[in-house]
């Protein structure tokens, strides 16, 4: 155990000089909720090599636990199947965004260097939130916004994306605001840059989010506002925080009813196809019947049409092979399917992405994976390893984000593979965190 320990003591001194150029790397991973493009690939992929290079000179190195091992399985296990597919099938099926389920492969390493920045987290946020703040001030276009137009928040390519961006900054600035106004309460600096910069993300964020009129986003954002406000009351003195909801509720409210006639126009027809597809599902024998129903109808609105008959065409290969799923080959099938002629094969919902590809086992896999994260991150917070509030801020943007995949498919967005590659990282650290500070107990004294 004495030797596990000291192995996560990985730095030689003169290997600290990587610490900043590693810091500098994560702080571009988690750009790509506010500029999307593929700056966090190439950053990942240095921090991989740099992982593996530091790994490599560790005397002695510290073991991989049974949680890495998953990460690992499953990718090898993905990665075969995918070069077995192309290989053997004569048509070489690639499919489409496959090779990001691979992602797993990365996961321990990239916890492996995420710990040894460990005391950069804080510093990393708080320039992140500053970077999130610069740009919601120099990009949100105010005047369209309130005059009804769509627009796109942040640096993304479609206002969806954006609208979930701004979804997750808003909860994570919440809690980091709420950890120095609580536990961090002695940091004054940082108190007061945060209770600057926090209220300023979050009211931003709520115009982008309604200024971007994603439908998804709003109901997934509804989900957790209560949440949000039950923290907000659960972590300030009860006047402090009775106060705080009392006005957040009352601009919300005040809000809503200026541009009430603005929000039916976006979401009443898609509310109205929606009941009646219920309503005829409740009354005929098989769902399928009632999806095709409103398909057909000349009132559906097109975004909730194509949505359905991607839905639809997802559902039948899959309830074709439920199992496994069709691997890399189910997009040599999709025109055989009964919407085939719809644009996209972008599945506009997450579930749906991994069921057609690996079936029942492979979201069985990611389930336990997503399952292990929460555990570490829980007892890290549990052993004070981490502040509470950034476990549930932790828990949060994942539950927004759960939300938000059942209408879209951010898992295959730059923002929705930064996300996982940041909790992945982030808990399997932690449980490093963990398995030294309870090897530390454990170790007989000398």
């Amino acid at each position: 155990m004495n030797v596990q320990v000291r192995a996560f003591n990985f730095a030689r001194h003169s290997e600290r000089i990587w610490v900043p150029l590693a810091a500098a790397l994560w702080l571009v991973v988690m750009s790509a909720s506010l500029v999307e493009g593929y700056a966090y690939r190439h950053a990942g992929a240095l921090l991989v090599f740099l992982s593996l290079f530091l790994y490599a000179r560790s005397t002695p190195r510290p073991s991989i636990d049974w949680r890495g091992w998953l990460c690992i399985a499953w990718g090898v296990y993905a990665l075969l199947r995918y070069v077995l597919q192309f290989a053997l099938q004569a048509d070489h099926p690639i499919g489409d965004h496959e090779l990001l389920f691979l992602m797993p492969l990365t996961f321990p390493p990239l916890a492996f260097i995420l710990f040894q920045c460990w005391p950069q987290l804080e510093r990393l946020i708080a320039i992140h939130f500053g970077l999130a703040l610069a740009i919601l001030l120099l990009h949100l276009r105010f005047s369209a916004i309130f005059a009804g137009e769509t627009v796109i928040p942040l640096i993304q390519h479609n206002q969806i994306h954006g609208a979930v961006c701004c979804g997750m900054l808003l909860i994570g600035a919440v809690f980091w605001l709420l950890y120095y106004l609580t536990e961090g309460a002695d940091k004054r600096s940082m108190r007061l840059y945060a209770s600057v910069v926090s209220p300023a993300i979050g009211v931003l964020c709520l115009i982008g989010i309604y200024g971007a009129k994603s439908k998804g986003v709003w109901l997934s954002l509804v989900q957790v506002l209560p949440v949000l406000a039950f923290f907000i009351m659960r972590s300030l003195k009860q006047r402090t925080a009775a106060l705080a909801i009392v006005c957040i509720a009352g601009l919300l409210s005040v809000g809503i009813y200026a541009v009430r006639d603005n929000l039916y126009r976006t979401v009443g027809p898609t509310i109205a196809s929606t009941i009646s597809m219920l309503e005829d599902a409740g009354s005929r024998e098989q769902v399928g019947n009632a999806v095709a129903q409103t398909i057909d109808s000349g009132v559906t609105p097109i975004s909730m049409n194509e949505r359905l008959q991607l839905w639809s065409n997802a559902w039948e290969l899959f309830s074709a092979a439920p199992v496994f799923g069709w691997g890399s080959e189910w997009l040599e099938l999709w025109p055989r399917t009964h919407y085939s002629h719809v644009q996209y094969t972008f599945m506009h919902n997450g579930y749906l992405e991994i069921l057609i590809r690996y079936g029942l086992f492979g979201a069985g896999i990611f389930a336990a994976m997503l399952a292990c994260f929460c555990f570490s991150v829980y007892r890290a917070a549990d052993l004070a390893i981490i502040p509470r509030h950034a476990m549930h801020a932790y828990f949060m943007i994942l539950i927004f984000f759960s939300f938000t995949i059942l209408s879209n498919s951010n898992n295959r967005l730059a923002s929705g593979e930064s996300l996982s590659i940041l909790t992945a990282a982030f808990a399997l650290a932690c449980q490093l965190k963990i398995c030294m500070l309870e090897g530390k107990q454990a170790a007989p004294v000398q």
